[in-house]
């Protein structure tokens, strides 16, 4: 879809709102993201740097109090890539329904919509940048005490001749106690062929689940310290060795106070990248230091986040250390964040 396709969608959209709604809504969010990564000497030698900025206009309008239908347009430009006026420009378009405990969107929109705790080994920070949007259905119910429990539909890719079918469905959940806490979240993913497959393209079916358990309190600092297990299931179907079974655990602790943090996480396990020399980045969309070969990835980061100006604007940066038995790696991340929205009333006619 063009630049000019997406901005006249989202006038259409705004001119239908302000034309027949009672309330219509208009908002833009804007967001950096700056990921500098110095891997050299590792296993997984991925030294590079991700710098960009995206902007994303919205328009659409509300009906019933709980009922939206909205259009934007993602518009994207990676820093230092002249050749073209935008990098990239995808559009958005969706229907949500949200009460305090009840929140269902179907179309394309938002991954920060999601409230489950999918960790870097579902997701790496710059696939979740890059890969912003969710294109299906998700449904999500909250309770009084903060618990939730989530399920969504992605479909990543229409398969073509250049491009693999890709669908995803994701699944979290979350219950509270006074200082216990417990969860999981899980990932299914099916990555087929081309339409015009290869000698070489395998169809991978895989599964990731990682249910945890923590502990949160208060003494000074605000402590948070959460042990999970890592368990996927993944099959190649053109490799004659089944299904592939890799597991380990996670410790994770981490102290805050300020809007400073320090923390730890040791993962201790098998490589849960089992095809990653045949697929890569293409199937894995998580940190790659998850597929380490000598069973022990720990990542130490020292890190500053707050929000400001009525939560409209959010600015997060840290350091992070990592080490995958092999050496030691160090990544520098900023990001900053801004979401703007006015409703305007308008009375039936």
């Amino acid at each position: 879809m063009s630049l000019r396709t997406c901005t006249l969608a989202c006038l259409a959209a705004l001119g239908a709102a302000t034309a027949s709604a009672q309330e219509w809504i208009a908002g833009i969010g804007f967001r950096t993201f700056f990921d500098k990564r110095e891997y050299s000497g590792m296993g997984f030698d991925g030294s590079k740097t991700f710098f960009a900025a995206r902007l994303t206009p919205e328009a659409g309008r509300r009906w019933a109090e709980c009922n939206r239908l909205m259009a934007a347009v993602d518009l994207m430009q990676d820093f230092g890539d002249g050749s073209t006026f935008l990098t990239e420009a995808k559009p958005q378009i969706w229907y949500q329904y949200e009460t305090p405990r009840v929140l269902a969107a179907a179309g394309i929109f938002s991954r920060t919509k999601l409230r489950g705790d999918y960790g870097e080994a579902f997701f790496d920070r710059a696939y979740a940048f890059y890969n912003n949007r969710l294109q299906g259905v998700m449904g999500q119910y909250r309770s009084e005490g903060g618990g939730f429990v989530e399920l969504a539909i992605d479909w990543e890719g229409m398969q073509s001749a250049e491009r693999r079918e890709r669908f995803r469905l994701l699944s979290a959940g979350e219950l509270h106690g006074h200082r216990f806490y417990g969860g999981y979240a899980l990932s299914v993913l099916h990555f087929a062929k081309t339409s015009a497959p290869a000698a070489d393209e395998g169809i991978v079916d895989h599964i990731l689940v990682n249910p945890y358990a923590g502990l949160r309190f208060s003494a000074f600092f605000d402590f948070d310290i959460r042990l999970g297990y890592l368990q996927s299931l993944q099959r190649d179907r053109i490799a004659e060795g089944g299904w592939e079974a890799p597991k380990g655990g996670v410790l994770d602790i981490r102290f805050s106070r300020w809007g400073l943090s320090l923390g730890n996480m040791l993962y201790a396990g098998e490589n849960q990248m089992p095809f990653y020399d045949r697929y890569g980045g293409a199937l894995y969309s998580g940190c790659a230091f998850f597929g380490t070969r000598d069973h022990i990835y720990n990542r130490t980061d020292l890190s500053y986040g707050n929000s400001f100006f009525g939560g409209t604007l959010d600015i997060r940066a840290g350091i992070l250390f990592h080490y995958d038995g092999v050496g030691l790696g160090t990544q520098q991340v900023l990001t900053l964040s801004v979401k703007l929205e006015k409703i305007f009333g308008r009375q039936a006619k």
